[in-house]
């Protein structure tokens, strides 16, 4: 398994179910698939165990390669029927940090030394470039996704690539209507770490589970103003 990858049996994925579990939500939305073995399978597999009555389960994925496997395994375990897999970019093509921004907020900004960042310096910028170059999948796909839910799920779980996740995180709380559960993996990581603080220091987040479990998670109930 990819160290960035969530366990199952992770007090994470423990976490996620039993929220699932008490509160059932009917509209949900994950970004990051990856192969579909961590959240996808907790979030479609609770979905099924608890017989929630589900209107949507939406889980992007803009690498082509991990979207199909992601798809097999499902399928294979029986649970393809419960989550609507959707090969895209989360975001829009022109949210997207170029080589130049990655080194920048990546490289050349100092980050605390708690806070992990993925691949070593002479391979980073390239690595994450690469996690998201996929110029011929669809764009804006989270926003899509929002829209089909009337900018209204009752879950949200961000687990994109470390140098989107703060993009991803503001594009949603930009959007959504009404109250959200929303959960964020590696929260001691660049990809949510700033997410963190600005949980911390923002009223309407209400943060309903923090571990420093692996690079760290979070699970907090947002009100939009109004």
């Amino acid at each position: 398994m990819s160290p960035m990858a969530v366990d199952v049996l992770s007090t994470f994925g423990k976490t996620l179910r039993g929220i699932i579990r008490d509160r059932k939500p009917k509209r949900i939305i994950e970004t990051g698939t990856y192969l579909g073995r961590g959240t996808t399978t907790v979030i479609a597999s609770a979905i099924r165990d608890f017989d929630i009555s589900l209107i949507k389960f939406y889980s992007l994925e803009v690498n082509p390669n991990y979207y199909r496997s992601a798809y097999i395994h499902l399928r294979d375990i029986g649970l393809l029927g419960a989550v609507t897999l959707v090969n895209g970019l989360s975001i829009f093509r022109y949210q997207l940090p170029n080589k130049d921004k990655i080194k920048e907020r990546f490289i050349d900004t100092p980050w605390p030394e708690d806070v992990y960042i993925d691949h070593n310096k002479d391979m980073r910028v390239n690595r994450y470039f690469e996690e998201t170059d996929f110029p011929n999948v669809p764009e804006g796909m989270l926003l899509n996704c929002l829209e089909k839910l009337d900018q209204s799920p009752d879950l949200v779980l961000l687990d994109s690539g470390g140098h989107v996740g703060e993009i991803e995180f503001d594009t949603l709380i930009t959007a959504l209507k009404k109250p959200c559960i929303i959960a964020l993996d590696d929260v001691f990581h660049v990809k949510h770490y700033n997410n963190l603080n600005k949980i911390n220091n923002d009223k309407r987040f209400n943060i309903i589970h923090l571990s420093r479990e692996k690079f760290g998670c979070c699970i907090v109930k947002f009100v939009p103003e109004g």
